[in-house]
């Protein structure tokens, strides 16, 4: 589902910016995700334009993971509005999932650069059994278009936005809304842009 969301963003996007070039190389930091288990990259994807990253807990497969987490990189949206590439991805959940509901896109100026944050509660993906929330980060660089999400695979709901666990399983419930919180801590404090305009001290001089 979402490599196809993203696509359409690029779609919907791709044309002139008016984006300057950058003075040093952009990189994007991303700190290793917290927790007692180390993620594992099990999607590295790169070509002229585009590249994407994947990672998952070490203790789950690609055949059963439940989180995952992504970094895209779109180097023909170098320039582009973070908030409106987010608000197309927003658009496409309508169609690849029942009961959804968003937040966001928040726009934000964060070291530089434009940001935006978002987060998306999809009830049930459309053909799985499952539903799923994702949290959004997007930057606004001027070599490249930024997409940075945090995903968690729950079970299925009427409504994406009012969640419901099995009986007995209230302990899933509070462990999602701490994993949540840290998502959110994750994407605002530990991925940044560095290179090109940055002013986030922690790139160094």
């Amino acid at each position: 589902m979402r490599p196809a969301l993203l696509a359409a963003a690029v779609l919907a996007l791709t044309g002139a910016a008016s984006a300057s070039a950058a003075p040093t190389p952009e990189q994007l930091v991303m700190r290793p995700y917290p927790g007692p288990t180390p993620w594992k990259r099990i999607t590295d994807q790169a070509n002229a334009t585009r590249w994407m990253h994947e990672q998952i807990p070490g203790d789950q497969t690609v055949d059963s993971f439940t989180d995952i987490l992504t970094d895209d990189g779109f180097r023909e949206l170098a320039g582009r509005n973070p908030s409106q590439f987010l608000s197309v991805v927003f658009d496409g959940f309508a169609k690849a999932c029942d009961g959804v509901r968003v937040n966001g896109p928040v726009a934000r100026s964060e070291g530089g650069f434009a940001v935006a944050y978002g987060q998306v509660y999809c009830g049930r993906q459309k053909g799985t059994d499952f539903g799923v929330q994702v949290f959004y980060k997007v930057i606004g660089g001027a070599t490249a278009l930024y997409s940075i999400s945090r995903e968690f695979h729950v079970p299925p709901s009427a409504d994406g936005g009012q969640l419901v666990f099995p009986k007995g399983q209230a302990w899933r419930a509070k462990a999602l809304l701490t994993a949540e919180g840290l998502a959110d801590a994750y994407l605002t404090e530990e991925v940044y842009l560095c290179g090109g305009a940055a002013t986030d001290p922690r790139c160094g001089p």
